[in-house]
């Protein structure tokens, strides 16, 4: 049965599990607890009445007797109590390690999170160092290879200016003066380099003189090939002219020839109006030609020309023409037109038309044998013509 008291340091009630101390003073305390405040309090004095205390004065454990517990008895409240009060302080101690541990956690999240940005900021500056040195080591292999190209255009500059100068010699060899030449070689002594440099300018003269002699027989030949070329282009643009001045003439003559085609077909219109209108009058024969001329189909062969006369003057087609006929009013007079129908077609077709038309005409009903009298028949004349005749 726990003794119902407790410690005033950690407020917990005094039971048989811990000793129990006390001190001259007579207050009673755990004895770790009391160990703990002596240690942690700068002078040693009780805990709650404040009186100085030595060690050497402490009851370090107090002895209780203590009746029989009686079975089935219910557990002590105050045993309950230092529990709850343990399990509180534990709590608490847990809660106060937690919250310093979060505090910590955020501390860490910070610093890494800080760590972390340094980190890509190091990365970045890595990166960017890379890059430059990658540029810097670029263009150092650049200032290298432009250094090396300085040394051996040095080298080259050296090497020409050499040549400049004995070109230089070579040329006063050339085209100076003889005193100039004899004071050239004077000033360049008798030792072995000028003697060599002497063999030089012999040997440069000569391959000068070797490569003019060359180049002169060349310009010969070009100029003779050119000569044969310009002779035979003289020829062939004289040739050319010749046929250009023969295919003016032939054109010429063929625009006479259209202009005359294009007479004669205005000519041949006109002719086939008039007879259009002579064919009018009602006689067996003549409506046996208008038959024969509106209704038979054209050849084949008979192709229209449509082109523009090369004279381009406008035809009238109708225009008309006035036959004068005598003014004796006892004998009538009437037109008799004999015309070759094969004749004209022949002429509308042109030249180049074949006989093909002509069984055709000889097998129709103009070509055949009259058989009525002679009132009907017209007077004969001349293919093409017009004939005046009395009527009897």
């Amino acid at each position: 049965m726990p003794i119902r008291a407790y410690c005033t340091i950690c407020s917990d009630f005094f039971d048989h599990h811990r000793d129990v101390a006390a001190i001259h003073c007579g207050h009673t305390f755990h004895y770790d607890c009391l160990l703990q405040w002596f240690q942690a309090a700068p002078n040693k004095t009780c805990p709650q009445c404040r009186k100085q205390v030595s060690t050497k004065h402490i009851i370090t454990k107090l002895f209780f007797d203590i009746g029989g517990e009686e079975e089935g008895a219910p557990v002590d409240p105050e045993s309950l109590q230092n529990e709850v009060c343990r399990m509180k302080a534990a709590l608490s101690t847990r809660d106060k390690d937690y919250k310093e541990k979060l505090k910590a956690l955020e501390g860490l999240k910070s610093t890494v999170e800080k760590q972390r940005r340094d980190h890509d900021k190091v990365r970045k500056e890595m990166v960017d160092k890379d890059m430059l040195c990658t540029a810097l080591r670029k263009q150092m292999t650049y200032l290298e290879t432009q250094q090396n190209d300085a040394q051996l255009a040095k080298e080259e500059a050296r090497r020409l200016k050499t040549k400049m100068k004995t070109y230089e010699s070579l040329d006063r060899l050339l085209q100076g003066q003889r005193e100039e030449v004899e004071s050239m070689i004077s000033d360049m002594g008798v030792s072995q380099g000028a003697v060599e440099q002497l063999s030089i300018y012999c040997i440069s003269l000569k391959k000068e003189y070797d490569n003019l002699k060359g180049g002169l027989r060349s310009s010969k030949d070009m100029c003779e090939k050119l000569k044969k070329e310009m002779f035979a282009s003289n020829n062939k643009l004289q040739k050319a002219s010749m046929e250009m001045s023969q295919t003016k003439e032939d054109m010429k003559a063929l625009q006479k020839d259209l202009a005359n085609a294009d007479k004669e077909i205005s000519s041949l219109k006109k002719k086939v109006e008039i007879l259009q209108r002579t064919l009018s009058t009602p006689t067996r024969t003549n409506e046996a030609i208008s038959r024969l001329v509106f209704e038979s189909p054209a050849p084949l062969e008979l192709k229209p020309r449509l082109q523009e006369p090369s004279d381009c003057q406008d035809i009238d087609l109708n225009m008309t023409f006035d036959i004068t006929t005598p003014d004796d009013p006892a004998k009538p007079w009437f037109i008799c037109v004999v015309i070759s129908v094969t004749q004209l077609f022949v002429r509308l077709q042109g030249p180049d038309a074949d006989g093909s038309t002509e069984p055709f005409f000889r097998s129709s009903l103009l070509f055949r044998k009259k058989t009525f009298g002679s009132m009907l028949e017209p007077q004969r004349a001349k293919a093409g013509t017009v004939s005046l005749q009395p009527v009897p």
